[in-house]
């Protein structure tokens, strides 16, 4: 019977996008494939973008054919198990989870009066299928940030460790120097990474760190040295160096969705993070447009290639440049000031440092 309910309160899941979706003048509505299926049944293991990209041409677009239920806080969440249908409401092709009653029962929750917000139910994102695999983007999500490189080294640095050793391990005692810490507060340890440089202004705007490990501090000498106890260890050890300062965690949200970007310019790829070469499906690449720009988790940009060089033979060799042309997909799940973590969606062919970022086309 609760199981019963809860499906109930989530039939919206598929929904909330009419009611938020933003309006685009004179924007047609997006396209249903044609093998899009009449029912399908929600897997572990599927993602948000995934779904979506089994009903529409332009997956970004899903929030365009969301049925809402009124009566759910979270009505874009969809759970293994849940049965989605195709239905026409309206006049208008869209999705939504079966309670049990089909496509009637999908009517009725979009249809029915608005309640009063203390009677809305809200429904838990645990076990929720994700906008894009979690498991892709864990290590970005928990342990790496990017940080302005003066604010950096101005954090207090790891001078030794109580042993000296060589190798840290959980329990054991290091001692940093510079700005006294707090006695009983926890931070965490970071190893410097490399810098990132914009490919336009060749400006550094971003140094990416690694916490490696997370300690308490147990006193503060009177010379400044403060004491920190390893409480956890992250796989790498700590060095002399390291630089200490309060954990920062994590900063996505908890629940995010795939939307076009509302970006003020557009961007480039400046690193792909994990590889030395080229990114492909599933890639967590960084971009230069950070929460500066009004980027987002969730936002969804178009990679471009530009197009090759060639001669015209009718005009005496004169070199031309074909047009850029779309290359792939890309989804913004962490951004920093000037920088974003982006994870790879679709490509058609490698995606490359300097390929272009613009948000997706609606027509």
């Amino acid at each position: 019977m609760r199981q019963g309910f809860r499906r109930l309160l989530v039939s919206g899941v598929i929904g909330a996008l009419l009611s938020t979706a933003p309006a685009y003048a004179n924007n047609p509505a997006p396209t249903i494939k044609a093998d899009a299926p009449n029912r399908y049944v929600v897997k572990k293991g599927d993602t948000l973008w995934d779904i979506s990209g089994r009903y529409l041409d332009s997956p970004w677009r899903w929030k365009d054919i969301w049925a809402t239920n009124k009566q759910i806080k979270n009505p874009n969440l969809i759970y293994p198990g849940d049965i989605l249908i195709m239905c026409v409401i309206q006049g208008k092709t869209l999705i939504g989870v079966d309670t049990g009653e089909g496509c009637a029962g999908v009517e009725k929750q979009m249809t029915a009066p608005a309640v009063q917000a203390q009677t809305v139910t809200v429904t838990s994102t645990a076990n929720s299928v994700p906008p894009i695999p979690l498991s892709a983007i864990q290590h970005w999500l928990d342990k790496t940030i990017i940080v302005n490189p003066a604010d950096f080294n101005a954090t207090p640095y790891v001078i030794a460790s109580k042993n000296r050793n060589l190798i840290t391990t959980k329990g054991d005692k290091i001692y940093a120097k510079g700005v006294p810490l707090i006695v009983g507060q926890r931070y965490g340890i970071y190893q410097e990474g490399l810098p990132y440089v914009d490919p336009v202004t060749q400006q550094v705007i971003g140094l990416e760190v690694n916490q490696v490990a997370s300690g308490l501090v147990t006193a503060v000498a009177t010379n400044g040295v403060s004491s920190i106890q390893l409480t956890d260890t992250l796989g790498k050890e700590v060095r002399e160096g390291d630089r200490v300062f309060v954990e920062l965690g994590n900063v996505v949200p908890p629940v995010f969705y795939p939307q076009p970007a509302n970006v003020n310019r557009g961007g480039l790829i400046v690193r792909v993070l994990d590889s030395i070469s080229s990114a492909a499906k599933g890639s967590v690449i960084a971009v230069n447009l950070g929460s500066n720009n009004g980027a987002k988790p969730g936002d969804v940009l178009t990679v471009y290639q530009k197009g090759p060089m060639i001669r015209d033979i009718k005009d005496s060799d004169a070199p031309v440049r074909l047009p850029s042309e779309p290359a792939g997909m890309v989804m913004i799940f962490k951004t920093f000031d000037n920088i974003s973590y982006a994870y790879v969606l679709s490509s058609e062919v490698p995606l490359n440092t300097g390929d272009q970022l613009l948000p997706p086309p609606y027509l």
